[in-house]
């Protein structure tokens, strides 16, 4: 297929451009480095034109810059989904769209079906869901063919800097404090981001697949044992606790057994290997001399930590 990735040269963009190249998939990617505003729609327009389906991964994404400029979240999310999404539906392509598991916020139930009310609690995750609501008012509206897919935080190499697990990769490596909101009991479910990929790759070639779906893991992981985790494997570095953040999202976990049954996808790479792959990649990335490969894993502690 001739596939248009936005966001195509970000962290998971980047991945995803690379398996669909490798799986045969002729790809062009839309993105803000190379020019390429998603804001803009002649040049959307433009960048489709020759495309089967595009996956919308472009977005203002870090929640902290969200919080500090939310009339920019707002454009690029809301406002540039929308040109992403009526361009794809002038030009009768299938639209891949990469949201959030963000949008659920606190719930009632876990893990949170694809069927629960999104209740998100700050700007960025606001921001995903009026995208999501822009797109399915292109599919009743206009029978726009689009996937909405949500996904909790992703990791791996490469990862963005502004993520939880990087700033503690950084603190670690420099031996510095690795800061824990509050008491540090809430919790997410990290996604490695090749596992993210390959749910996405069978997402794409799968036209049949429509309206919304989850992709996650099971490996629910408290933010004071995550950092832990981290100092545990560079074998350096001091957890602290710090003021909690609010608005919070006290737990996260996504039921994605509708990935497993329609697509027969599942999670492989467990947290503990893909923290090591980080780890790997982080001690050549950055040049961090001194410190083994990994220390023993057995030494890091639970969530139970004060």
């Amino acid at each position: 297929m001739r596939i248009a990735v936005t966001g195509g040269r970000g962290f998971v963009g980047s991945h995803l451009v690379s398996a669909l190249r490798a799986a045969g998939h002729g790809v062009r990617t839309l993105d803000l480095a190379n020019g390429l505003d998603v804001c803009n729609s002649q040049v959307v327009h433009s960048a489709l034109a020759d495309a089967q389906v595009v996956v919308h991964l472009a977005a203002w994404a870090d929640l902290y810059e969200a919080h500090r400029d939310p009339v920019r979240a707002v454009r690029v999310n809301v406002f540039g989904t929308a040109v992403v999404a009526g361009a794809a539906q002038v030009l009768g392509l299938r639209l891949v769209h990469g949201s959030t598991a963000c949008v659920y916020g606190n719930q009632l139930a876990y893990p949170t079906p694809e069927s629960a009310v999104p209740n998100p609690t700050e700007i960025y995750a606001q921001t995903k869901l009026a995208a999501e609501q822009v797109i399915q008012g292109f599919i009743s509206s206009h029978n726009l063919d689009a996937t909405i897919v949500r996904f909790p935080g992703v990791y791996g190499e490469g990862l963005r800097g502004a993520l939880a697990i990087a700033r503690f990769f950084e603190r670690a490596a420099s031996d510095g404090v690795l800061e824990v909101h509050g008491n540090g009991l809430q919790t997410r479910t990290p996604i490695h981001v090749d596992d993210l990929v390959g749910g996405l790759l069978r997402i794409i070639e799968r036209p049949d697949v429509h309206g919304l779906m989850n992709l996650g893991t099971s490996e629910e992981v408290s933010a004071v044992e995550l950092a832990h985790r981290i100092r545990a494997i560079v074998g350096r570095g001091r957890v602290e606790h710090v003021a909690q953040r609010l608005p919070q999202t006290y737990r996260e976990i996504v039921d994605w057994s509708k990935a497993r049954e329609v697509l027969g996808w599942k999670p492989e790479i467990s947290l503990d290997e893909g923290l090591l792959r980080v780890w790997r990649w982080w001690r050549q990335r950055y040049s961090v001399d001194g410190l083994p490969e990994a220390a023993d894993l057995s030494q890091h502690a639970s969530h139970e930590h004060p």
